[in-house]
This record gives C-alpha cells, sequence and structure tokens, in this order.
C-alpha cells in the first residue's frame, strides 16, 4: 500500500519503494497542468477559458471533446483540489480556483519532477532537488564541501544553507568550485575555484566530506565516468558522501529545454559533438557508481525526470590489535 506523505516531511523519502513512486498521485499530467493554471493565476479561471489554454498549449488534446474537460473539472471537484466561483456580474459563467489540498498536490508533484509543471517553476525546482540534496548529505556548515556542475554553485545550494553558512572570506579553505572543461571559468566568491578535469581532481586524498555533482556526467563524456568517478572516491573521506544529479531517460519538457541551453547559453562550452547532455536510465546509473562505492553504500531516489543517487565511501577497516 502507498505510503501517505506530507510533502513537508521528506526526510524517510529514501526509504520509498519503486512501486510507491508509481501511484503516489492521485491525478495525471492534464489534471496537474490544470492544477499549475489555477495556481498562477491571481483570480478565478472561467472553466471555458481553461479549455482553451489547455487545447493551445497542448495540441496533442486539441480534439478531446469539452465534455471530456468538463468530467475532469468535476474529479478535481470531487478531489477538494478545486471549487467552484462565480464572479459578480459575468452571468452563469462557472469559474474554478484552487484548494489548499490542492496546492499540496501540486507541491507533491513538484518533489517529483513531474515535466508539464515545470514552465515559470524553475526557481521552486532548484531549490526542492536542493533541500532533497541537502537532507541527505547533511548540514554544510562544519564540513569540506565540492560542487562539480555547469552552474554557479550559489545557485545550486540552497540559499537557506548559504546563509547557514554565512561565508566570509576566512572559510574559504572550506568550499570548492571545482571547474570541468565543459564550463567556462566562472569564478565564484566564497569558493576556492579549482581548474580540474574528469580524472584528475588537483585536490588530496581523503579530504572533502562531501561532494554535490550536478549533471555533470551528462556533460563530460561516457568514456570520462568512471575516471570522474574514481577521483571523487578518492578525494572524499571515509564515510564521506557524494550526490549525483542527473536526467533520467525520460522525454520531457525539462530535457527539450535544456538541450537548447546546452547549444546557445554563454555559460556552457559542450566538449560533445552534439553540444547536448546525456539521459541516463536509473539503474544502470545506480549499478556504474556502485562498481565504486560499493552495493551496499548507494541508495537511488527515482524523481521520473531527474535521478538522484547518494553514495556513501566506505569507513576505514580497522588493523587488528597485535597482541
Amino acid at each position: 500500500m502507498t505510503k501517505e506523505l506530507n510533502s513537508l516531511e521528506l526526510d524517510n523519502i529514501e526509504d520509498l519503494e519503486e512501486e510507491e513512486i508509481v501511484n503516489f498521485f492521485s491525478v495525471n499530467w492534464i489534471e496537474l497542468e490544470i492544477l499549475k493554471i489555477l495556481s498562477k493565476s491571481p483570480s478565478p479561471v472561467y472553466k471555458g477559458e481553461m479549455i482553451t489554454l489547455l487545447r493551445s498549449k497542448h495540441t496533442e488534446i486539441m480534439q478531446k471533446p469539452e465534455s471530456s474537460f468538463y468530467a475532469i473539472f468535476d474529479k478535481l471537484e470531487n478531489l477538494d483540489f478545486v471549487r467552484p466561483n462565480s464572479i459578480p456580474g459575468k452571468g452563469y459563467k462557472s469559474f474554478l480556483e484552487i484548494t489548499q489540498r490542492g496546492m499540496l498536490e501540486l507541491r507533491r508533484a513538484l518533489y517529483w519532477a513531474i515535466s508539464t509543471i515545470f514552465e515559470g517553476m524553475t526557481g521552486e525546482l532548484i531549490h526542492v532537488l536542493n533541500d532533497l540534496c541537502i537532507r541527505n548529505m547533511g548540514c554544510l556548515k562544519e564540513m569540506y564541501f565540492g560542487i562539480v556542475s555547469p552552474n554557479n554553485p550559489e545557485f545550486l545550494v540552497p540559499e537557506m544553507c548559504n546563509d547557514c553558512i554565512n561565508a566570509s572570506d576566512e572559510e574559504i579553505p572550506h568550499r570548492f568550485n571545482i571547474l570541468m572543461p565543459y564550463a567556462k571559468d566562472t569564478l565564484v566568491p566564497y569558493y576556492q575555484n579549482l581548474k580540474s578535469v574528469p580524472g584528475d581532481i588537483p585536490l588530496k586524498e581523503k579530504f572533502l566530506d562531501r561532494i554535490m555533482s550536478i549533471l555533470t556526467l551528462g556533460l563530460i563524456e561516457p568514456d570520462e565516468s568512471a575516471d570522474y568517478l574514481r577521483e571523487a572516491y578518492r578525494i572524499l573521506k571515509p564515510e564521506g558522501k557524494l550526490a549525483v544529479v542527473e536526467l533520467t531517460t525520460f522525454k520531457s519538457y525539462l530535457f527539450d529545454s535544456l538541450q537548447k541551453l546546452t547549444n546557445g547559453f554563454s555559460s556552457f562550452i559542450p566538449k560533445k559533438k552534439d553540444n547536448g547532455f546525456l539521459q541516463f536510465d536509473p539503474l544502470a546509473l545506480q549499478k556504474q557508481i556502485a562498481k565504486i562505492f560499493g552495493k551496499k553504500n548507494v541508495i537511488k531516489i527515482d524523481m521520473r525526470e531527474f535521478v538522484l543517487i547518494v553514495a556513501k565511501k566506505p569507513a576505514e577497516l580497522r588493523e587488528k590489535e597485535s597482541f
């Protein structure tokens, strides 16, 4: 039976089974799209206008009869995700507005990366991904940590985390922006900025407590992945953690947008001929990382369009005392 989750209580989210994830939502993508439109509207939306918006945005439902849309509206009302509303002076027109329960369902969907709600919600998505990552990685305030990504670390690390760390010039030595060849040399404050290649990160062995790797494997060459993961393992302290976030093999609005971004956005200098991100099968990626960290030390959190892999370096074995 599917666990009932509160969207604000995700500390044990890694314990979810795959079959539980499949049944996590009580609504489908069209219904989520309706909730998204209502959540961003300053006033109730006329049902006829809602149908027009959905048809114009999603050509695959252009031929869907009006009666089926009204059936969806009725379903959402019965679930208490929306409520009908009338506006004075608008005659007998029927309007919809989102309820608190509907907002909760939309927030749940955001945690699981449903592509139809991404437009206009990038900030919320980044915060959710990082919040989930930090929950699994722990507080970074007292840790030596590095970020490997084509983006600015201050953007990837949540605002709450940056505020907690309260970085200053004296604290620079514990935070590292690890620059790979595919990204411009974007030097950021409050980090040590290190030029690196996948097989050679210029940090000593057993140095970092945590590493956050965001879309890195999807941009480096596939034959460099194993070298990069071995380097991450090398520079981690025993019981240190690596968090890997990558795109999954899932046709999506998000993936299409990122492909366009890597072709035209000046923050990237892609190495690959196709100038695009790679997508990954979550289980295959988990197995690839487990080859280096060990099967029992790797967990996979499937987020539909993203996958988060958290790998923990084993503790060092103590030498047996001699008698």
